[in-house]
C-alpha cells in the first residue's frame, strides 16, 4: 500500500520503491558495477544513498537496467490499483494529487514530502514517467542550461544551477561531465525524485475535475473516479499545435522526430529536410539533422548524413555573422552551417518566412519544394480538461507577500504550476534581462523555485 505517513522524511533514507530499485540493481552484477565503484567515494557525498544512485547513473548499463526496472514498476496494474484505491473514497480527500509527471511534478513532490507532508499521488497519462525530458529513453536533445553544480535560483544568478531539482536524491550535475546535458540526464533525476517522494500511476488520463463537497472528484479515462483534497496541475506545455498536419512519416512533430532519433539509422535515406519554427525545439531538431545533437544509435556520417536543410522561420538570423551576434551560446554551433564550407557547399539555409507543409506520398511539400522529411516545431497547445480552463485561474502569491508562485482556481482547491501557469515575470527578472527573451515566459527552470516555494508554504490538506 502507498505510504501516507505525515512524519518528516529523512532525505538520506530511501523510500520502499528506491530500496526495491537498489536491491534489483545489486542482484545484477553487471548493473551494480557503477554503484559498487562509487561507494569508494561515499565520503564525498552527503549520504550513501546519493553515492549509490550516482554510481548507477554514471554506468550506462546500470542506468539502462534501472530505467527498465522503474518502467516495469510503475506499469504494474495491481500496484496502480492499490494507489488509486487509497484516494478512491471519502477517506482519500486529505491527499494531494498531481496531474503530470514531469519536472515540476517532481519538484512539488520532493519539497512537499521533505516539508513533512504525505506522499502525493502522481497521474501520468502516458506510459513513461518524466515529462518532456523522458520523451525518449535514449539521449536525443541537449538541455539549454550548462551543467554545473550548485543550488536553485534565478536564471540571472551566476551562482545558481538551472538544472537543479530542489529536494531530489541526486542532481543533474551528478550524472555527467558534458557541458550541456542530454534530456535523459534530467529525466533520470526526475524519475528518481518521483520514486523517492510520490506514488505514480501511468496511463491515467484526467478527463475532468469537479467539486465534490470540500474536495474534488477526478474523472479518469477508462478508470474509476478518485477524490482528492487538493490538485496540483503540472501538465507542462501540452501537445504540439501542429498535430493536424503531421502524418507521422514524412511530416513529424518535434516529439515524433525525437522518437525517430532514438531508433537505429534515424536519418537513413534523408537527403533534403526542412524544419518549420524558430523556438528551442526547432533548434534542437536542426542540431539533430546537422549531426551535432546527441549521437543516434547505429548511425554513420557516410550513410546517414543530411545534405540540405531548409529552415522556415521569420524569427531567426539568416547569416552566420548575425547568428553569432544575436543567438546565445548554447546554439552557437548551428551558426557556422549558415555559410558555405571550403568546397562552397551550404547545408543549412534560414529562409526567413513561415510555412505550412503538405503531405505527399513519400514526401513533404513546402512552397513547391519537396523534402524527404519535414519537422514542424510551431509551439504547443494546452490539453483540455473539463473544469480546468485557463480562464478559471488567477495569480497566487505566497501569503503576505507579492511573490506569485502559481495560479489558483477560483472555485476549486487546484493550483497550476510550471510553464502552463504562465506566471508573470518578477521585477528581478526584468532587471536581469530574463524578461527580454519571450521564450523564458514558459521556461521550466525559471519557475522551478516558484513551484518549490508553493510546496513549502501551502498548508496541510485535511479531511473535513
Amino acid at each position: 500500500m502507498p505510504d501516507t505517513s505525515t512524519s518528516t522524511i529523512d532525505a538520506s533514507a530511501p523510500s520502499a520503491q528506491i530500496e526495491a530499485l537498489l536491491t534489483a540493481v545489486a542482484a545484477r552484477p553487471r548493473a551494480a558495477e557503477g554503484m559498487r565503484a562509487m561507494m569508494q567515494r561515499a565520503s564525498e557525498f552527503p549520504n550513501p544513498l546519493a553515492a549509490k544512485l550516482t554510481g548507477i547513473a554514471l554506468d550506462p548499463y546500470g542506468r539502462e537496467f534501472a530505467d527498465r526496472f522503474l518502467d516495469a514498476y510503475w506499469s504494474d496494474e495491481p500496484r496502480q490499483q492499490a494507489a488509486l484505491r487509497a484516494t478512491g473514497s471519502g477517506s482519500g480527500t486529505d491527499r494531494e494529487v498531481i496531474i503530470g509527471s514531469g519536472f515540476h511534478a517532481a519538484v512539488y513532490a520532493a519539497v512537499r514530502v521533505l516539508s513533512g507532508h504525505p506522499r502525493p499521488l502522481v497521474l501520468e497519462r502516458g506510459d513513461r514517467v518524466g515529462g518532456t525530458f523522458a520523451m525518449t529513453a535514449r539521449p536525443t536533445f541537449y538541455l539549454n542550461s550548462r551543467n554545473r553544480g550548485g543550488n536553485g535560483g534565478l536564471a540571472g544568478d551566476q551562482g545558481a544551477s538551472l538544472n537543479y531539482l530542489p529536494g531530489a536524491p541526486i542532481q543533474a550535475a551528478n550524472v555527467s561531465m558534458t557541458e550541456f546535458q542530454t534530456n535523459t540526464d534530467m529525466a533520470w533525476v526526475i524519475r528518481l525524485a518521483l520514486t523517492q517522494f510520490a506514488d505514480v500511476v501511468t496511463n491515467a488520463e484526467v478527463v475532468s475535475v469537479v467539486r465534490d463537497g470540500a474536495a474534488v472528484e477526478i474523472q479518469l479515462d477508462g478508470r474509476s473516479a478518485l477524490f482528492a483534497g487538493r490538485v496540483i496541475d503540472a501538465r507542462g506545455l501540452g501537445d504540439p499545435s501542429d498535430l493536424d498536419i503531421a502524418n507521422g512519416s514524412t511530416i513529424l512533430t518535434f516529439g515524433q522526430f525525437m522518437a525517430r532519433m532514438a531508433t537505429m539509422w534515424p536519418l537513413r535515406g534523408i537527403r533534403r529536410a526542412a524544419v518549420v519554427g524558430g523556438g528551442d525545439a526547432a533548434k534542437c531538431a536542426v542540431e539533430s539533422l546537422l549531426g551535432i545533437g546527441p549521437q543516434p544509435p547505429m548511425a554513420a556520417a557516410a550513410l546517414d548524413s543530411v545534405d540540405r536543410i531548409d529552415w522556415y522561420t521569420d524569427t531567426l538570423p539568416t547569416t552566420c555573422e548575425r547568428w553569432q551576434q544575436e543567438i546565445r551560446g548554447r546554439y552557437q554551433a548551428i551558426g557556422r552551417y549558415l555559410r558555405p564550407d571550403r568546397l562552397g557547399l551550404r547545408r543549412l539555409t534560414v529562409l526567413g518566412r513561415r510555412a505550412r507543409p503538405v503531405a505527399l506520398p513519400g514526401l513533404g511539400l513546402i512552397d513547391g519544394r519537396t523534402y524527404d522529411l519535414v519537422v514542424v516545431c510551431t509551439g504547443n497547445r494546452e490539453v483540455a480538461v473539463d473544469g480546468l480552463a485557463f480562464s478559471d485561474f488567477y495569480d497566487y502569491p505566497i501569503p503576505d507577500t507579492d511573490a506569485v508562485v502559481a495560479s489558483q482556481h477560483y472555485n476549486l482547491p487546484v493550483f497550476r504550476v510550471g510553464p502552463h501557469a504562465l506566471l508573470p515575470f518578477t521585477p528581478q527578472e526584468f532587471e536581469d534581462g530574463i524578461a527580454e527573451i519571450p521564450a523564458n515566459a514558459v521556461s521550466m527552470f525559471r519557475t522551478a523555485t516558484k513551484t518549490a516555494a508553493l510546496a513549502a508554504t501551502l498548508p496541510a490538506v485535511t479531511e473535513d
